[in-house]
Order: C-alpha cells, then structure tokens, then sequence
C-alpha cells in the first residue's frame, strides 16, 4: 500500500486532534513526523507515532506547554520545556539558537524537561537552510553498555553537526554524524 506525503500527514493529524491536541500545534507535530518518514527515518516517524501517542495519553507530554526561558546571558540560553511536544520544542529552540547568532556571532541554547525530539538532523539541516552551521545533541536514557560493560550506562544519541557552504563552489551543505566508534575503532 502507497500512502502519500499528504495522507500520511493527515491521519497523523486525525489521532492528533481526537485526543484535544490545539488545531495549529497537531498540523504542525504532523508535519514533522511525516517528513521524517518521508525523508527515510522511519524509526522516529511512522514507526515512533504510536509511542508518542502513548506517552501523550500518559500525560508524559503536555501538548498545550510552551519552553519557557530560565536564563539569559547574551548568546547563551537556558530554557525549560515544560514537557512540551519535543520535535516542536526543538524546532524553537534552534529557530531561538539562530536568532542569538544573529545578534551575538553565536547562539547556544539549552533544554531541560523536554521530550523525544524525535530526528535529530532535522535541527540540523533547519539551521544548514538558513546558512548557519547548526550542531545538536541529546542525552537519553541508558540503553546500551560501554564496550566491556555489563551494564547498560550509555544512550544512543549521536551529535548532528550540519552547516551550508557557498553551493556555487562547494555544491551545497556539509554533513558530519559523530558517533562514538566501536572499540578498537
């Protein structure tokens, strides 16, 4: 079964809605779990829709929360998520990042009491679309052990780093994943 950018976007749209999510805040949560699906991560698209919802109906994610900013010092802030949706709390905070690079040469923002932000590169290539050089990471809950461990210890967030270069001479963005290497690596 084929299932268009836009049916998909809708029936995420259609969950999103029956369970009291704002018009404007579904549409756009929907939009971002069909472009990742679209753009081929499945694991935090289609494939993580169902978790998201569940946590929703948890009460682990309050859509109506908006980040609130805790500190400010220049070109760096810090923010608190409020357990907001975290694909949309992200997309802020790097459309906040680029705003204070703007201003001050470079912007970093930090984020507390989020949810999964779901595609790390989206953030990324959000910042690379408006010439900036964006570089993201997470923590996340231990799911793996270190090499020779037993125990689980570490998460499996890698860093982003996207930025655009001159297309006409460089023939557009630079991208660089930073995983930590298997051992002998």
């Amino acid at each position: 079964m084929k299932v268009t950018f836009e049916q998909l976007k809708e029936a995420f749209n259609r969950v999103l809605l029956a369970r009291g999510v704002a018009a404007e805040t579904a549409d756009a949560c929907a939009e971002m779990f069909a472009r990742t699906t679209e753009s081929g991560v499945y694991s935090h698209g289609v494939n993580r829709f169902p978790r998201f919802i569940q946590q929703l109906d948890n009460g682990d994610i309050i859509p109506e929360a908006q980040p609130q900013r805790v500190t400010s010092l220049g070109a760096i802030e810090q923010w608190d998520a409020q357990r907001s949706i975290g694909n949309l709390t992200a997309k802020k905070m790097m459309d906040r990042a680029i705003e204070l690079a703007s201003d001050h040469g470079i912007g970093l923002v930090a984020l507390r009491n989020a949810n999964h932000w779901m595609r790390g590169g989206s953030y990324g290539w959000q910042a690379a679309e408006k010439g900036y050089i964006g570089i993201c990471w997470t923590n996340s809950i231990a799911v793996m052990p270190p090499w020779g461990a037993k125990e689980c210890r570490i998460g499996t967030k890698p860093a982003d780093r996207r930025h655009s270069v001159d297309a006409d001479h460089h023939g557009g963005y630079v991208d660089v994943d930073v995983l930590l290497r298997h051992a002998g690596g």
